[in-house]
């Protein structure tokens, strides 16, 4: 029995812990341990729109098994990142069920702000205090570990403006077409075959582009009637919007459906309507 002892001594000292004084450090009758599992991860802004409640986060405990409940005070230190700007949460508190070694959920949810951040958004949170007296912050019984977790929020815009629509290589999906774009403040002008029709080649049409939010990457399309110019043969046409129109700035795409109308007889007459999506090549 000694002999066998002294064995797992020995096998403890070469895993660089000294026996007696490991079996004591972490008697869990005697020594208990809250801390987080993860330590960090970056989350999309846009991750709480698939996962509905946010990213589950979860603490553990390390002890003999207790058998009332007890909860977690987290502290929230924020980096260029801004409650319910950036991210949301229900409260900064966390239950521990009686008898289980993992936390309730703790859920955080990611916030789409449209907007591409200029600093690295991040959010570090600290486990404050334990209402449970007799349980220990972090891992361990020197240095402990684990007690504070780093979440980093990810744009996913990108950093370019409407400028990028100033451009003489845009695609025109209706007809395959390449067309002029030229940008002055939120309106585009485009000019080319915009409704696949080989005779009226140099149609024009100016678009307003209003974002979502101020700054941001993706909006909404529109355009009164406009008259849009006068084919080879002479007639000359109007377009129409037809239903919404959206724009992504990241993506380099407009999209919109053209009503077409030309005279006929002093009156203006429908012709037909093109989908259209205009792309950045």
């Amino acid at each position: 029995m000694k002999t066998f002892k002294l064995i797992v001594c020995l096998f403890l000292v070469f895993l660089n812990s000294a026996c007696d004084e490991d079996v004591q450090n972490y008697d869990f009758e005697k020594y208990k341990f809250v801390s987080f599992i993860d330590e960090e991860v970056s989350l999309p802004e846009t991750y709480s729109i698939d996962n509905v409640l946010g990213y589950p986060l979860y603490l553990q405990y390390d002890g003999s098994v207790l058998d009332e409940d007890f909860t977690v005070n987290l502290k929230f230190t924020e980096s260029f990142a801004q409650k319910d700007v950036d991210y949301s949460i229900a409260s900064t508190v966390v239950t521990f069920k009686a008898g289980e070694i993992r936390s309730e959920p703790f859920y955080i949810a990611t916030i789409d702000d449209l907007l591409n951040s200029a600093e690295d958004r991040s959010l570090e949170i600290e486990i404050e205090s334990v209402s449970n007296s007799n349980i220990s912050i972090g891992v361990g019984v020197v240095n402990q570990s684990n007690k504070t977790f780093l979440l980093n929020l990810l744009d996913n815009e990108c950093s370019e403006t409407t400028s990028i629509f100033n451009s003489s290589a845009i695609n025109n999906s209706a007809g395959g077409a390449t067309v002029n774009g030229s940008v002055s403040g939120d309106i585009v002008t485009l000019v080319g075959n915009l409704i696949s029709y080989g005779a009226f080649s140099n149609a024009e049409l100016g678009i307003t582009l209003t974002p979502e939010v101020a700054g941001a990457t993706i909006g909404t399309v529109t355009f009164d009637a406009y008259d849009a110019g006068t084919d080879n043969d002479g007639y000359v046409y109007q377009f129409r919007q037809n239903g919404g129109g959206t724009y992504d700035v990241c993506a380099g795409e407009i999209k919109i459906k053209i009503d077409v109308y030309y005279i006929s007889g002093g009156a203006w007459v429908f012709w037909k309507t093109t989908n259209n999506t205009f792309k950045i090549e």
